[in-house]
This record gives C-alpha cells, sequence and structure tokens, in this order.
C-alpha cells in the first residue's frame, strides 16, 4: 500500500512539473515625455514571458529618444482577442 501512494505522489509531482502551454505576452513601456503624465505604449506581442522579458533588456540597453523619459518595461500575459459579441436577449423590434 505504501508504494501505491509513493507511485501516486511521484506521478502528481511528475504532472505538476510538466511545463504548461506558453501563453502570449505583450511588451509596454513606460514613458514619459516632457511634462505629460506617465504612459504605457505596446511594443510588442511575443510567445513566452521569457521572449519578453529577453526583448525588454535589449530594448533598456538602447537609445531613448530626445525629450524622452523612460522608466521601464512591462510584460504581461496578453488579453484574450475580442470575440464576436453575443446577446443573450434578442434585439428589441
Amino acid at each position: 500500500m505504501r508504494t501505491l501512494y509513493v507511485a501516486l505522489i511521484g506521478a502528481l509531482l511528475m504532472v505538476s512539473a510538466a511545463p504548461a502551454a506558453e501563453e502570449p505576452w505583450e511588451l509596454w513601456e513606460e514613458r514619459m515625455v516632457g511634462q505629460q503624465p506617465l504612459k504605457m505604449v505596446f511594443v510588442a506581442r511575443l510567445p513566452s514571458s521569457e521572449a519578453c522579458q529577453s526583448r525588454a533588456a535589449e530594448l533598456w540597453n538602447s537609445p531613448v529618444p530626445t525629450g524622452v523619459t523612460r522608466l521601464g518595461y512591462t510584460c504581461m500575459p496578453a488579453s484574450p482577442p475580442p470575440g464576436p459579441r453575443s446577446e443573450s436577449t434578442p434585439p428589441a423590434r
């Protein structure tokens, strides 16, 4: 019986350690231009978190345009694309 528990725990650990399917990530730049308020600027949609972090590191080392203050980069899971709108009630006639 103990062997069964050990095998079951091992199987659960293997399943939980399996890499999850990568979801797309979005890279955003946080910047200020002149005296304007903070602005989030979309940079790119990337296939994984690692790709997003790598691109952010590359861009961080690139020159900043004159008058722009770069505050940093943020990687966030991509929001799902808008799908067709379904209405639960039929339109009024």
